[in-house]
């Protein structure tokens, strides 16, 4: 790969990581905290389940599927206009970069949430005495949910490619010589159901 490309690449990544930050910024700012109780040094959610904690994880899933379709537009949009379209080797390098952006703006999301959602919540416990209310830190208690961009932008890329695929499929067929006609493969498999 050429120096220019891994340049690229690097920018990529780093604008990857600022971009997850800021979706933490935002999953801080958005997400709902829950209130715990203290009762014999231990602090307890005020029902059995909370739905804070579920539409704080539902946030950071919806920031991270957004965020992982715009990067996917972004790298397949990129990658084919840099590498020949007709090539169908573009999609394994933008389905690689799309995972390493994927994994690097989803890490930085959690970690920025998870660093500016955080309060002393044990000093803050320590002192506090059965009856007081707290505010729990802002966590998530479904870590799959960092899967997600990764994912929307590896289904980008390969939704892009899968046309690609089909074009140029029926371009070569509707060009040779030898191919069936579209319309007798269609009459064909009416005939078959």
């Amino acid at each position: 790969m050429r120096a220019r490309a891994w340049l690229s690449v690097g920018i990529a990544v780093v604008g990857c990581a600022a971009l997850g930050a800021l979706l933490g910024l935002l999953w801080v700012r958005l997400a709902p905290r829950v209130e715990l109780f203290v009762s014999g040094g231990k602090g307890y959610p005020q029902g059995f389940q909370p739905e804070g904690y579920m539409t704080a994880d539902g946030l950071a899933a919806l920031l991270c599927a957004g965020a992982g379709v715009v990067v996917g537009i972004a790298v397949t949009l990129v990658v084919r206009r840099r590498v020949d379209a007709e090539d169908p080797r573009w999609a394994y390098f933008a389905l690689a970069l799309g995972v390493l952006l994927g994994v690097v703006g989803a890490g930085s999301l959690w970690l920025t949430g998870v660093l500016l959602g955080t309060t002393d919540y044990e000093a803050q416990l320590a002192a506090a005495v059965d009856g007081d209310t707290l505010v729990a830190p802002l966590r998530l208690r479904i870590p799959g949910v960092l899967l997600l961009w990764p994912i929307a932008s590896v289904s980008v890329t390969f939704v892009v490619a899968l046309f690609d695929w089909g074009r140029h499929a029926l371009r070569s067929r509707s060009s040779s010589d030898d191919g069936p006609d579209l319309a007798e493969v269609r009459d064909a498999t009416r005939s078959a159901e």
